[in-house]
Order: structure tokens, then C-alpha cells, then sequence
């Protein structure tokens, strides 16, 4: 079942910036395997990212194997600091459908 997440993250989209690019070099790609849209957008508070899923256990293994290291890894962050802070306010879309046309490709 498609899964769908909208994160408001109170970091400087630097932390985005930085977070994104070595996740893509770890990858090899822009998109996770599982992640049909990824949106990442600049808020008075910092950024928000929004993603598409093929299932929710595909964002869970992308969190647990990729993403969160990286954050540790950009952050400085201690794994107890971390979980201390806990998730980045965050609310589950309830998709009803997905279109993006081929052009929407847009690299920043």
C-alpha cells in the first residue's frame, strides 16, 4: 500500500543540502529503491521534505539503513542525542493518486 509523509524539519536547508548529497553518492542515485516522489522545499523554519512510497516499509528500510546513519553521521549527533530529539514534526498523507510528468525532473 503507498505510504506518503510530509516532515517539517527545523534544521538550515545546508543540513538538507548536505544530508541529500551523500545519500546519493551512498546510493549511486537521486531515488531510493521504494520512492516514487521525493520534495524537498525551503520553510521559514528550515525545510520540509514530503516523499511517496511504494510501501511504508520501504521508507522504514531507507530510515534505518541510510538515512539516519547519515544524519548521525552530518549532525554530530550521538545515537542517544538523537533519539533524545526524536523525529522532525511529521504527518501521513492519505494518497489518492500520484501523477508526475516526465519533465518534472528538476535538478537543483
Amino acid at each position: 500500500m503507498t505510504y506518503a509523509i510530509t516532515m517539517d524539519v527545523p534544521q538550515p536547508a545546508e543540513m538538507y543540502e548536505k544530508v541529500h548529497a551523500i545519500v546519493t553518492q551512498r546510493l549511486g542515485r537521486e531515488m531510493p529503491e521504494g520512492c516514487l516522489l521525493h520534495l524537498a522545499t525551503r520553510t521559514d523554519g528550515g525545510f520540509s521534505v514530503t516523499e511517496v512510497w511504494e510501501t511504508h516499509e520501504a521508507a522504514d528500510r531507507f530510515g534505518d539503513d541510510v538515512l539516519r546513519p547519515v544524519i548521525l553521521e552530518v549532525s554530530g549527533l550521538s545515537p542517544a542525542e538523537m533519539l533524545a530529539q526524536g523525529p522532525p514534526p511529521s504527518r501521513e498523507l492519505d494518497v489518492l493518486g500520484l501523477t508526475v510528468d516526465a519533465r518534472a525532473r528538476v535538478g537543483v
